[in-house]
This record gives C-alpha cells, structure tokens and sequence, in this order.
C-alpha cells in the first residue's frame, strides 16, 4: 500500500486519540516515510489498523480514515482524478491505477441500466482490520466523487458484504449519504449513469496527460508478482467449491503443493482461510437469493451435511442462516456482530 495512504489512517487515528508512536513501534516506519512516495507491507498496513481499533474501540475507524482522506493521499491517481474531464473518465482511472495505491483488492466498474455501478472486492485473509479498510476504500469512493463533483453527484445506495461491525446503520448512511445495506454479498457503489458524463469543474486535458503518463510509468514499475494469496483467490472465485482441492491450485499455478502452503504462510493466509472465506461469499449470497434450498447450498460448497453448513454460517455471522435470509427479506440488516476468524 502506499505509504501516503498509510499516513492517512495514521493521521485519522491520531486525531481520534490514538498514539502515533504506539502505532508505528516496530516497524521502522518514520512520520517523514508516511509522506513520501513508498510503499508499505500489507503485514505492516494490517498491523497498523489492528493496532488503532484496539487503542480506540471504534467499529467506524474505516469509515473515517475513508472520509477525510483528500487527493494528495492517492499520490499521482488523486491529481490525475481532479483533472479529468467527467466522472466516467475518472472511474475508468480509478480502475486501472488503483494498484498505486494499494494491492489489496480488485475494483471494477460497469453501468447497469440506469445505474453505474462500482465494485470492490477484497484479496486479504478476513478479519476486523479487512473490514475496516474494505469501509475506507468504499467511503474513500464516495468522497473523491464527492470533490470531483461537489454539486451534481450522491450515491443512491451502498452494500457491504460484512455484517455491520455494530448495532445500526445509521451513522454510515448519514456520512456516506445514501441508503446502506451490510451482509449484501459484494462490496458495491451504485449511482445514477447520467452523472457519468457531467463535466468536471477541474478538468484539464493537457494536465491529465501529464498525471497518466508518470502513473503509467509508475504501474510499469510496479509490475511486480501479484502475491500468491491473491491469486488463489482469485481463482477460487471461479471454481467448483465442492470438489476443489490445493493441488488443483497448486498445479494451476505452476507449484508444488509444499510450495503454495509455504507460500501462503508467507502472505498470513492459509489453504483452510482461503477456502472457508470463498464459501462465506457464496453461501450468504445463495441464502440471500432465496433460490436454492440448504441441502443445494450445503452440497455446492462441500458440506457432508446441511448441519455442517448451518454450523458454518453461525460462525461466519452470528445466525442461523434462515434468520439471516428472512430479515434480508424483509429489508433488514442482519446485525450480528462482526468477530475475527
């Protein structure tokens, strides 16, 4: 991640009462590194979040460090997003430079209908510090489009794929100023299309070509592998969940099975983390849908047994998954509290 981002969660944290010195004990990191050019390990990047939720107790830690940040903590991206021209030209470079700023997800844009739609997905071993930076990334969204656009832009609808991490939804729908749904399956900003192609105030084409050919030159030397973790992933999110193994993995990325597990390790995550995340999504996305019966979605994942599933999906969200469908049925957000696995 970059190191002016980290810089933005540590000022945030700061602010909220949090002690810079206790944040960065240990990692060699120094205020000045924060506002360099750098990148920062996403072991340290994890650390640091872990850190500031335990010092302060705040289930909206993400939220804020989202809210606040302003160009200069995306480096290049920020002021290459204040240059263009409409909204549309500024989704399409937050999608293809994003990496700049950080590797831990994949976003993805696309108009459906009416709606333009952005979608984030999440590439890290879960836990409360992944929810948290999931909810600054997505309140991050909100708030470039919100000083790129002051006057025309609103979003008309957020979702999390996380429970909400406390009781109500109330203050993330105040300061992201739309209706928020946690437990959705996907991480996803939906706003009107036609905002798409209102002019920007700041636009400036010459200044733009200036911004994308030094971040191009950036990405080229960013080129570097994309860590196992992630493209295992990746690559679970298209397989058969039942029948998939890690030698499967390990053979579709060139490895020896010994290989991918010490891999693995070496990003924090682990074959079992991986596997049981993948079946979180899909499972709370089938419940939801309402479509297939819990015999079908426990044999899909690879349950012996619906008991197994049920189990499971306590443990992922704190309920049953039949209560969890009906009060996503009714238009409620299911509200168990968030715990680390």
């Amino acid at each position: 991640m970059s190191a002016r981002y980290v810089g933005g969660v540590v000022d945030t944290a700061t602010e909220r009462g949090a002690d810079p010195y206790a944040l960065l004990r240990g990692t060699a990191l120094t205020a000045d590194a924060l506002r360099g050019a750098g990148r920062v390990p996403s072991s340290v990047v994890r650390l640091i979040w872990e850190r500031a939720l335990d010092r302060l107790g705040d289930r909206r830690l993400g939220l804020h460090v989202g809210s606040r940040l302003g160009p200069g903590a995306y480096h290049v991206l920020g002021h290459a997003l204040l240059a263009s021209a409409t909204l549309g030209d500024a989704a399409a470079l937050t999608v293809r430079y994003h990496r700049l700023v950080s590797d831990a997800g994949l976003l993805r844009f696309t108009e459906d209908g009416e709606r333009a739609v952005l979608r984030y997905r999440r590439l890290t071993p879960p836990g409360d510090a992944d929810v948290q930076q999931t909810e600054a990334v997505m309140a991050g969204v909100v708030t470039a489009a919100r000083w790129l656009s002051p006057d025309a832009w609103r979003p008309v609808r957020v979702t999390f794929a996380h429970p909400a991490p406390c009781g109500t939804a109330q203050a993330w729908e105040a300061e992201l100023g739309a209706p928020v749904v946690f437990g959705a399956g996907e991480n996803r900003i939906e706003w009107p299309a036609l905002h798409m192609v209102t002019a920007l105030p700041y636009g400036d084409a010459g200044l733009l070509r200036l911004h994308r050919t030094y971040a191009d030159r950036l990405l080229a030397a960013h080129g570097h592998p994309v860590p196992v973790s992630r493209r295992a992933t990746a690559w679970l999110a298209e397989r058969d969940l039942a029948t998939v193994r890690p030698d499967d993995l390990a053979r579709a990325l060139h490895m020896s099975t010994r290989s991918l597990r010490r891999a693995l390790r070496e990003d924090g995550a682990s074959w079992r983390n991986l596997l049981d995340e993948a079946r979180r999504g899909r499972a709370v996305r089938w419940v939801v849908g309402g479509d297939l019966s819990l015999s079908e979605i426990a044999r899909r994942l690879g349950y012996g047994d619906t008991s197994s599933l049920v189990r499971a999906f306590h443990r992922w969200e704190g309920m049953p998954p039949g209560r969890y469908a009906r009060e996503a049925t009714r238009g409620e957000r299911p509200q168990a509290p968030y715990t680390e696995e």
